[in-house]
């Protein structure tokens, strides 16, 4: 009874060792691991958010922001997505690596959250979907080869695009957020330095991207369909 008792005691032993002498991924996997999940997260994401802000706003129509509101709209979103990178980071080590999927899908759907909100701010709720939302977001963070909104003769013109093109886009923007997060896992070999450069990361991002979606969007929305 003894022996097997020690038997049983010595597997999870054996088990910890094979952990502990594991390799991390090596980048590119890290890379390609990332970029499908965010491009999962994604694709339920912009509809998500949409459908939930609209609720929100239509429930609390007092809080419904407005122009004068663009600001501040932008730096409480890059504040909480500071906050959100500074805390995750803290976890040390390598294998804290393993909590950078919540931390950076939470900053993304705040960042998402904070495009709609600031197309309420500037009266652009009635034109915005899903698909407008994924456009401009796409467009602020970095275009893409394959553009779904652009700025012509002073106005944003967003396409209507296939749900085969709208999936293309999806995988570009996982494997553009994936570029930046790898930035993350540097940082996280840094425990106390890495917190900091996070965070200020999150927050610089954040506020860029705000920059980018409030001019966009201060613009004539005019939505066409695609050629044929």
């Amino acid at each position: 009874m003894t022996k097997k008792t020690d038997e049983r005691d010595e597997k999870p032993k054996k088990h910890e060792r094979r952990r502990k002498d594991e390799k991390p991924p090596s980048k590119a996997q890290t890379a390609g691991t990332l970029a499908k999940k965010l491009g999962d997260y994604l694709e339920v994401a912009f509809q998500s958010v949409h459908l939930t802000r609209r609720q929100h706003f239509s429930d609390n129509p007092g809080k419904r922001p407005n122009r004068k509101d663009v600001d501040a709209l932008i730096t409480s979103y890059a504040n909480q997505n500071a906050l959100i990178a500074g805390a995750a980071n803290l976890v040390p080590g390598p294998w804290g690596a393993l909590t950078v999927i919540p931390e950076i899908t939470l900053i993304v759907r705040n960042q998402i959250q904070m495009v709609y909100d600031l197309s309420v701010a500037q009266e652009k709720e009635a034109q915005l979907t899903s698909h407008t939302l994924l456009a401009i977001f796409a467009t602020v963070t970095g275009g893409g080869a394959i553009s779904l909104a652009a700025v012509k003769g002073g106005r944003l013109l967003v396409k209507r695009a296939s749900l085969r093109v709208m999936q293309r886009v999806i995988a570009w923007l996982g494997g553009r957020i994936a570029q930046k997060v790898l930035k993350a896992f540097v940082a996280r070999y840094v425990p106390i330095l890495g917190a900091g450069a996070m965070a200020i990361w999150a927050r610089q991002s954040t506020i860029a991207m705000g920059k980018k979606a409030a001019d966009l969007l201060s613009k004539e929305l005019v939505v066409e369909d695609a050629p044929a």
